[in-house]
């Protein structure tokens, strides 16, 4: 897995060893409110070292969350656990996500492209694959690490354009230098002397071996596996009753939210002038958001809420869909991308018009699935207002109705289940134990609903399916594949549904537009969207905490005349304290 020249004896370099791979510890140091556990893989040890955790002599450790949590009840036997106390969660140290660490390494080397590397496929938590509890190294990532950073650093075409040297300086003191410099932008913080010397040393135990290059291509090396560079670091320190995050930790947590990589020069400048007050966080969040790179943050947390990450890998009944080929996923997936960014970014960017909105975009292979005349349309996406009866909104998109969905058939549990629990942030009870569930197989001679009405009528079935079933019966206009339709194996489709134990649209309604409009007048389902972007943010459970709903409450309440915008909902939860604080509960 490493050069053998990984094995010989360097310095420490503060924490952590400059030559380990990130452990895999669990990234938690004390469960965020509301979060859940995540399996740590077993451990990965460097070559010389015992373990490639961060020092806990020199780490602040925090303690955990308290057990116990009191269960608040809605109606309709949900449940909602929720700390007992308000405050801000706990220190975390999160692991890069495979995106992430990808648009570090371009960046931090200029590389033309992100590294295609293979790498682990993260775990989901929430839907997400940024959660702090979920993320560990395994022996199987560790190794990827140690390869894609022994690749790029030996391709680096001249180490001496990242390190310069003239024949006049001694090599020790250039490699000194680059190390300071490198090592400050992959560790998002200046480097302790100690961590330098360590640089150096390895460096200069290169040197007699071969040339100036090759040790400057083993720092690189080094760095690009460290636990410095790939885990980002949330501990803060001691203010009072709190912790406050350093101006660098600031720096880091703002830079992959808004770019999905690390700090840029002006934003490590800002962090080292100790220049990220409140204030000065929101000018920076700005300046981010109006780089190109938000728009594909945002469109990540629009996916990961959506479920809609692996929709190209989905496979549906092709004796049922033929017409579904790999060109029309993309189609579906493109559409969704298009219409997010001309809502987001070059529309009023309200969460109102991502739910309701006719306008949207089609190309000749996707525009059947719509029923849109071809027309003039061609491979080239075009933008088309959709038909009020029909479409309103992401909810109603092919790519949403589709991902909820059986591979043979619609499936009406399935999106009730996406609505109450994605849309509205009221999680479910899970099924009793002893529950024996048995698949409704397809019947060519009745509806969904028919099919579906007895989970309703079961007593052990009921206290759920009552909540879900008559949202998901009221998206039966849309097939498997998202397509509209008014008859189901020869009867008319019955798309009347309910709405039941919410805050503000209890009701009747009839079809997904109805449905969509509802949701984009609700104050709860606003609620529901900033704790998501909380939870993508934050990566941890937002949903149980009393601190983070009343945040979420906070920032849509003051956004609401304006639709609650989703660019300035990002920039609301910069300034929050839950962004700069974390909790120093004993």
């Amino acid at each position: 897995m490493h050069d053998r020249r990984f094995s010989k004896p360097v310095p420490q370099v503060g924490a952590i060893l400059l030559l380990s791979l990130a452990a895999s510890c669990s990234t938690n140091i004390g469960s965020g409110s509301g979060s859940r556990s995540g399996s740590p893989a077993p451990g990965v040890k460097a070559p010389g070292s015992t373990s490639t955790n961060p020092d806990p002599a020199t780490t602040p450790t925090l303690p955990e969350a308290v057990p116990g949590t009191p269960v608040v009840t809605p109606p309709g036997a949900m449940q909602i656990p929720v700390t007992p106390a308000t405050g801000p969660a706990r220190g975390v140290l999160r692991l890069l996500t495979n995106a992430e660490y990808r648009s570090t390494v371009q960046d931090l080397l200029g590389l033309e492209a992100l590294p295609a590397d293979p790498l682990q496929l993260e775990s989901r938590s929430d839907g997400y694959n940024n959660f702090s509890d979920a993320l560990t190294v395994s022996p199987t990532l560790s190794g990827q690490y140690a390869a894609l950073a022994k690749r790029v650093a030996q391709e680096i075409p001249d180490p001496t354009a990242l390190a310069p040297c003239t024949p006049a300086s001694a090599p020790t003191d250039c490699a000194l230098s680059f190390a300071r410099d490198f090592g400050k932008r992959a560790f998002r913080r200046p480097l302790t002397d100690a961590e330098a010397q360590a640089a150096v040393a390895l460096f200069s135990g290169e040197l007699p071996r071969t040339n100036y290059a090759a040790g400057i291509r083993l720092i690189v090396q080094a760095f690009l596996q460290s636990p410095y560079l790939l885990y980002r670091f949330e501990l803060g320190t001691p203010a009072g009753p709190t912790r406050l995050l350093s101006p660098f930790e600031v720096a880091t947590e703002l830079s992959y939210m808004l770019s999905g990589s690390t700090p840029d020069t002006e934003l490590l400048a800002a962090a080292e002038a100790n220049s990220l007050s409140p204030t000065l966080v929101e000018v920076q969040a700005r300046r981010l958001l109006a780089t190109p790179r938000a728009r594909d943050s945002v469109l990540s947390l629009m996916q990961q809420w959506l479920h809609l990450q692996g929709i190209n890998s989905l496979s549906k009944d092709p004796a049922v869909y033929p017409e579904l080929t790999p060109e029309l996923w993309s189609a579906m997936a493109e559409e969704t991308t298009r219409f997010v960014n001309a809502v987001v970014w070059d529309g009023d960017g309200s969460l109102r018009s991502l739910m309701s909105s006719q306008d949207s975009f089609m190309n000749a292979t996707l525009a059947p699935l719509y029923g849109v005349p071809v027309g003039k349309l061609g491979a080239d996406f075009m933008p088309q207002r959709l038909p009020l009866a029909e479409r309103a909104g992401l909810l109603t998109q092919a790519s949403v109705m589709a991902v909820h969905a059986k591979p043979n058939e619609s499936n009406p549990i399935t999106r009730g289940k996406f609505v109450r629990e994605r849309l509205l942030c009221q999680p479910l009870l899970p099924p009793p134990p002893n529950l024996m569930v048995q698949p409704l197989k397809a019947d060519p001679t009745r509806t969904a609903r028919e099919r579906f009405v007895a989970h309703s009528s079961n007593p052990a079935c009921a206290g759920c399916h009552t909540l879900i079933d008559p949202l998901g019966l009221g998206l039966e206009n849309y097939d498997g594949i998202g397509r509209f339709r008014s008859r189901e194996n020869g009867k008319p489709v019955d798309a009347t549904g309910n709405f039941a134990s919410t805050r503000d649209i209890d009701g009747p309604f009839a079809g997904g537009v109805a449905m969509a409009q509802k949701l984009a007048a609700s104050t709860e389902a606003a609620d529901c969207f900033a704790l998501e972007a909380m939870q993508w943010t934050f990566g941890r459970a937002t949903l149980g905490s009393t601190t983070d709903r009343a945040i979420a409450t906070s920032i849509t309440t003051k956004l609401a005349p304006n639709g609650v915008n989703v660019r300035e909902l990002l920039v609301e939860i910069t300034k929050s304290d839950a962004f700069t604080q974390r909790s120093a509960q004993p």
